[in-house]
């Protein structure tokens, strides 16, 4: 017998169970998980300062990377998990930008203009050290593979927050929908030296 699960319907349902106040298990800390990663270098175009020709690495440089995987049409996971980042971003104040920078990595490039890219940041109100990159759909494909996060259909993407330094060979992996305190504790671990 063989059975397969729609992901979007598996990650909807997941993300309201996790978002339910009443749920046993909203707000559980779930320590998060290290995994191989391989960071395949990528040219971008930041879209809040237009720059290009910059490598994904130019903005990870030696901080802590916080990244995910967005796309500016999405209508569920990707918005809710900009606004989770969004607070997190808020917790980390003192090291954002120097110590710390989020990168969302848009896996839509061919329809997330710049212009969108900016109107999705400034709904979420990502400020300073948070980044929005678009690269070229093939470069963008193989960075998604190397962070085991690359789906056949954009709707369909795994929601993963990838967490580490651009030389790690294993980051941490937080997914669904995790409290700002998770997300902003990981980050806080890596800046502590192993």
């Amino acid at each position: 017998m063989t059975f397969s699960i729609d992901r979007r319907a598996f990650v909807a349902g997941t993300s309201s169970l996790l978002l339910t106040s009443g749920s046993a298990i909203a707000g559980a800390a779930v320590p998060a998980a290290r995994f191989p990663i391989r960071l395949h270098e990528m040219p971008v175009l930041d879209a809040r300062s237009r720059r290009r020709g910059l490598l994904i690495r130019d903005f990870m440089r030696d901080r802590v990377t916080v990244l995910n995987f967005m796309f500016t049409g999405c209508s569920t996971i990707c918005p809710m998990q900009a606004a989770l980042l969004s607070a997190a971003q808020r917790l980390l104040a003192r090291e954002m930008d120097a110590r710390v920078v989020f990168t969302s990595v848009s896996i839509a490039p061919l329809t997330d203009t710049p212009e969108a890219l900016v109107r999705f940041a400034d709904a979420q109100r990502a400020g300073r050290g948070w980044h929005f990159l678009r690269g070229a759909l093939d470069e963008t494909q193989r960075f998604q593979e190397g962070v085991d996060s690359l789906a056949p259909r954009v709707e369909d993407h795994p929601p993963v927050i990838a967490i580490g330094r651009a030389g790690a060979p294993r980051w941490s992996r937080l997914y669904g929908a995790p409290a700002p305190d998770l997300i902003a504790g990981e980050a806080r671990k890596w800046l502590v030296p192993a």
